[in-house]
């Protein structure tokens, strides 16, 4: 106990005679107690979960300019039974010429698919009511059917799917159904996916 007081008296006296060392050492004591930054900073950077935000820069958190946004005006797909260049807008037909050119077309279109359900007993083909359905193994179900309202042909493949065909001028003069959003022809298609020639003017 005299030991003790004695140091308390001693740091008391140097408190009051030197005020620097005091600060000093109260700073000392302090840094012991709580490590700079630095150090913390080294202990804190080796763990290997560490994240540090130092290493993203302002750039990082900047809003990226947006991107202009393509016009498909005037752009049309291409596709493998297409026209070249691109149709624009079909024909102007009256109701009976619409019927006259449909009728016609599916018509001629029925000749040769009944000539082929003769020579394979796998195929059916049935019209009735303005409705063309085939039946075409492997592939499954065609329908092709008019569109009075629209004057259009629409086809439902199993291969490619619905499709609304337009009668418009091709760029040689001919006149034709044409799928409007990729260029494909009527005939073209149904020859590609049948693998035979639909129509005997088929160019």
């Amino acid at each position: 106990m005299p030991q003790r007081s004695s140091s308390s008296a001693a740091r008391q006296c140097l408190r009051l005679c030197h005020p620097q060392a005091s600060l000093r050492t109260r700073l000392s004591s302090s840094k012991t107690l709580h490590p700079s930054p630095s150090a913390s900073s080294c202990l804190y950077s080796s763990h290997p979960l560490n994240f540090r935000a130092s290493s993203l820069s302002r750039s990082s958190f900047a809003p990226r300019p947006a991107r202009p946004r393509q016009s498909w005006s005037g752009f049309r797909l291409r596709a493998p039974y297409s026209t070249s260049p691109p149709i624009s807008s079909p024909e102007s037909l009256s109701a009976e010429q619409y019927h006259e050119l449909a009728d016609s077309y599916i018509d001629s279109l029925l000749v040769h698919l009944e000539q082929l359900q003769e020579e394979r007993a796998d195929v059916d083909c049935e019209y009735s009511a303005g409705v063309l359905s085939l039946t075409f193994p492997p592939h499954g179900t065609y329908v092709l059917n008019k569109q009075p309202p629209n004057k259009q042909i629409w086809l439902s493949s199993p291969v490619s799917g619905p499709k609304r065909y337009d009668y418009v001028r091709l760029p040689d003069g001919r006149l034709d159904w044409v799928y409007l959003r990729d260029g494909s022809l009527l005939t073209g298609l149904l020859s590609g996916e049948l693998g035979m020639k639909v129509l005997g003017n088929e160019g």
